[in-house]
């Protein structure tokens, strides 16, 4: 099992690191070891699935963080910019 978490920095207003105790996702399994990938880069991701592929098969559940970046806001009602500052927009 691969447990795949897409990490696109930011719930509906509020970035993730305002709103976790521990934004590095990957790391939160107990007993389940876990990796990021940089989401943002396609071959790196593609390098980690097998990488992940290749652990599950031989060992067991892995956490697979694809740390990447939400350009927009979270829907139409939300337009991103209140809850990010102007040099990120």
């Amino acid at each position: 099992m691969i447990y795949l978490i897409e990490n696109n920095q930011y719930g509906m207003g509020t970035s993730c690191a305002r709103s976790s105790c521990n934004p590095d996702y990957y790391t939160r399994g107990d007993n389940i070891p876990g990796i990021r990938a940089d989401g943002q880069n396609v071959f790196h991701v593609k390098a980690v699935i097998e990488f992940c592929k290749n652990y599950a098969l031989e060992n067991g559940p892995i956490y697979c963080e694809a740390k990447t970046y939400r350009y927009h806001g979270h829907s139409m009602s939300d337009p991103g910019l209140t809850y990010r500052t102007r040099d990120e927009v």
